[in-house]
């Protein structure tokens, strides 16, 4: 959800630090690359940077968002930040841009809110006779905000991210049944198309919980929601909702059957295929190339012939 830019300034409007968003325009605000920040782009990259442009026009707020999930200890943090904001400005002056500057925030979740003084670099590092950390060093400052998973009722601000954790909060920990309530603070999104802009991700967020349940995605209880969070449009979004599940189900058994057929062609003019071979086929996930692959199994004259082409 933190993916689309709409979550992001609504949870920056409510929950970042003022001066952060006083300084930026909100309307111009977009996902920036994090490929750069692993090393040759191999790194995986769980956490989220946004740019932010300023109202002065003058460069750019580089927002990182870092999520830390059930964490007992945040002292990896600095360390983590610090390769962060190199890599992104590694980046920038390889593509002769001005340097953005960093804006760091922790998203937690864990059990229990954070406690006592925000961990540094230096925290780490050799101390001399009085105590102080040896060398020079910058050290990286970032805000921590404490989604407060142990009291629910605590959340305050944030119509979207009160909307999403209240149905995780209500489908999980709570009643599954009453996730439609859930849904209520996207009343407060004045602009309706930005609440119908968010309802894919949120059905889908649904569908997935429900499932997580053993649960089908039941019509009246989605129905039950859109009355809740869209009211008077629940005829025409309940249709879309359920013509997009079918649509999804028609090219998920398309794939299967693609698959299916490009391996039974090859079994049936090469006899054995290679576990390589058959693995790669079944992580094919476009019917398009699926159809193209099953013409080269005809064309081929040998399975090293068919694998160049795979």
């Amino acid at each position: 959800m933190f993916g689309k830019v709409l979550v992001f300034a609504d949870f920056l409007l409510n929950y970042a630090d003022k001066k952060f968003v006083a300084a930026i325009d909100e309307t111009k605000i977009e996902l920036a690359p994090t490929h750069y920040i692993g090393d040759d782009g191999d790194e995986r990259i769980v956490d989220l940077v946004f740019k932010c442009p300023l109202k002065s026009g003058d460069g750019s707020l580089m927002a990182v968002i870092i999520f830390e999930h059930e964490s007992r200890s945040l002292k990896k943090i600095p360390h983590k930040l610090l390769k962060y904001i190199v890599a992104i400005w590694v980046a920038e002056m390889k593509e002769g841009k001005p340097l953005s500057a960093p804006y760091f925030i922790v998203l937690r979740t864990g059990k229990k809110p954070h406690r006592g003084k925000l961990p540094k670099v230096s925290d780490s590092l050799p101390k001399g006779s009085d105590g102080k950390p040896l060398g020079k060093l910058v050290e990286i400052e970032y805000d921590v905000v404490d989604l407060p998973a142990w009291n629910f009722n605590k959340l305050v601000g944030g119509a979207v991210l009160r909307s999403v954790l209240g149905m995780l909060h209500k489908m999980t920990g709570g009643n599954i049944d009453d996730f439609p309530e859930a849904l209520k603070p996207l009343l407060e999104i004045a602009d309706e198309g930005q609440r119908i802009e968010l309802r894919k991700e949120l059905w889908d967020f649904v569908d997935k919980v429900f499932k997580a349940h053993n649960r089908p995605l039941d019509v009246a209880k989605i129905n039950e929601a859109i009355k809740t969070a869209f009211p008077g449009k629940e005829e025409t979004m309940i249709k879309s909702v359920f013509d997009e599940k079918v649509d999804e189900g028609i090219a998920r058994g398309e794939v299967k059957a693609g698959r299916n057929m490009v391996l039974k062609a090859l079994r049936k003019k090469f006899k054995k295929i290679p576990k390589k071979i058959e693995q790669s086929v079944l992580a094919m996930s476009d019917p398009i190339a699926l159809e193209s692959l099953l013409e080269h199994v005809f064309d081929s004259n040998t399975l090293d012939e068919f694998a160049t082409v795979l």
